[in-house]
């Protein structure tokens, strides 16, 4: 941990002793009953240890390559190493095996529950709870000013126990005399970063991370990203509605000039075409670009780009298309105006606007192309 508080748990109600880390630096140490509450608000991370005489740390042999399987396995597997009942301890698991070893620590459910109402009480969120041992260099015994021997052997296995019992203990494993340290929260400080310890909230003692409020926020923003898609796709969907009946207004626009052209006509299956051909034969106004449904085919486009002014009819007469509009204003349609003039390249005129209703209904009459 290169950032955030490291608190050392002594027992329910007595008072913590905890440092800041920053940067991988161990600050100086306090003594209280719960650092203040902006002390913990501004930590990177919470790491509270807890007495190795409450915690069996040992290897597991598991089949399993990733911590979700080799966590299933993990209880039957340690089922033998632990003297109690395996429905009354919690199994907790290291981050990664190594070949396939994997680092446990095993706690009594009782007492991890405890130690989790305490801290609570204290207003305590941690993100990890180790066994204290287990955060000294791998290799390391200490004697703590409390007369207390912690060693942390290797990888596996750590423990503490009262120095009285320690010179039995070493004969019987061979083990050097512990280091005497004055402070030993800042001991265990420097050894976490290559001590791994396992972190004991697993599972069912996982419960909420102190970021747990803020992903609900983020939660909530992508909820509402997705909405404002949503919404964003049904305004296109009904954009393209809108357009798709002024387009078929402005068809049957189209199929009123061909019929007015040919009332004998009984059926119209394509009026651009028809048109074009019988001026060509006929000869009348020269090409067929230049026939009123080709300037109402031209003229299509514009108005569809419009969203205030709605195409009431159409008529081509003399070489010239008049279109029948209604919009909002004076202005609307004389905007429409300079549109068309500018977008076909040919003369376009307001010939009249009367108010209706609360809007202006007027004709553009639009020339042939000079």
């Amino acid at each position: 941990m290169r950032d955030g508080l490291l608190i050392r748990w002594r027992g329910p109600g007595e008072a913590l002793e905890w440092l800041r880390i920053e940067g991988g630096r161990a600050g100086f140490v306090q003594r209280e009953q719960a650092p203040a509450a902006a002390v913990l608000a501004k930590a990177a991370r919470v790491a509270v240890l807890v007495p190795a005489e409450d915690v069996l740390s040992i290897g597991l042999d598991l089949p399993a390559r990733k911590p979700e399987a080799a966590r299933k396995a993990a209880a039957f597997a340690a089922e033998e190493q632990v003297a109690a009942a395996i429905e009354s301890v919690h199994v907790a698991l290291g981050d990664s095996a190594r070949d396939g070893r994997w680092a446990c620590a095993v706690m009594a459910r009782p007492k991890l529950a405890a130690i989790g109402a305490d801290l609570a009480r204290r207003g305590i969120v941690a993100d990890a709870i180790h066994a204290d041992a287990a955060c000294l260099g791998p290799g390391r015994a200490v004697l703590d000013g409390d007369g207390r021997v912690l060693a942390h052997l290797d990888r596996e296995r750590a423990f503490a126990c009262d120095a009285v019992l320690w010179p039995r203990i070493a004969r019987a494993a061979e083990l050097a005399a512990p280091e005497a340290v004055d402070e030993l929260l800042p001991e265990l400080a420097r050894g976490l970063p290559g001590a791994t310890p396992v972190n004991l909230l697993q599972g069912e003692f996982a419960g909420s991370h102190r970021g747990a409020s803020a992903l609900r926020w983020w939660k909530f923003a992508a909820g509402l990203g997705l909405a404002a898609v949503l919404a964003q796709t049904a305004w296109m969907q009904l954009d393209a509605w809108r357009l798709q009946s002024r387009l078929d207004a402005l068809n049957a626009a189209m199929v009123g000039v061909y019929r007015e052209r040919f009332p004998d006509a009984s059926r119209v299956p394509n009026p651009r075409q028809m048109i074009d051909s019988a001026l060509k034969q006929a000869g009348a106004g020269g090409q067929a670009a230049d026939s009123g449904l080709a300037v109402l085919a031209r003229v299509a486009p514009v108005l569809a780009a419009q969203t205030q002014v709605v195409l009431n009819g159409a008529e081509y007469r003399g070489g010239r298309l008049e279109l029948r509009l209604a919009a909002p204003d004076i202005g609307a349609l004389d905007s429409l105006r300079e549109s068309l003039g500018s977008a076909l390249g040919v003369a376009a005129s307001l010939e009249d606007a009367t108010a209706h209703e609360g809007r202006v209904e007027g004709r553009v009459s639009i020339g042939a192309k000079p």
